[in-house]
């Protein structure tokens, strides 16, 4: 299973994987974006509290186990890597990341351009699947 642990606004805006199964964002944004994150200086993004939940839900609707192939993937490989050990800690057997994210990392000039999905030019798309897409409960 391929699941996108971005948030969904990154999905909505940057596009995702066309192989990806689920879009379940690992963090999130405050749905009114009221709280800054001085050190990143940017809007703060929360834990999804049933970040795991819901993957347990997708892995049953696939009729897969705790034991089959996890791969997540996130914008440059930090969260879904974070997101990893969340799931290993849950007793998932085989989850792994995509080291390089979708977009990778930045450039000299500040750009996601060095490698990443996109930048190896794999298929995606900014069309979404709502069958794919998260809501929270």
């Amino acid at each position: 299973m391929f699941i996108d642990v971005r948030t969904r606004t990154e999905a909505m805006f940057v596009g995702m994987p066309s192989a990806v199964d689920a879009l379940v964002p690992f963090v999130e944004t405050e749905d009114l974006m009221t709280t800054w994150d001085n050190a990143r200086s940017a809007y703060k993004l929360e834990p999804v509290q049933d970040f795991v939940p819901e993957i347990n839900r997708r892995l049953k609707e696939k009729q897969l186990t705790k034991e089959d192939i996890v791969v997540l993937i996130c914008r440059s490989g930090d969260r879904s890597s974070r997101a990893v050990n969340r799931l290993a800690e849950d007793g998932f057997k085989r989850v792994y990341t995509v080291a390089d994210g979708f977009e990778g990392d930045m450039s000299k000039d500040g750009r996601r351009n060095v490698n990443g999905w996109k930048n190896a030019d794999l298929p995606w798309s900014y069309k979404l699947d709502k069958s794919k897409m998260y809501f929270a409960k």
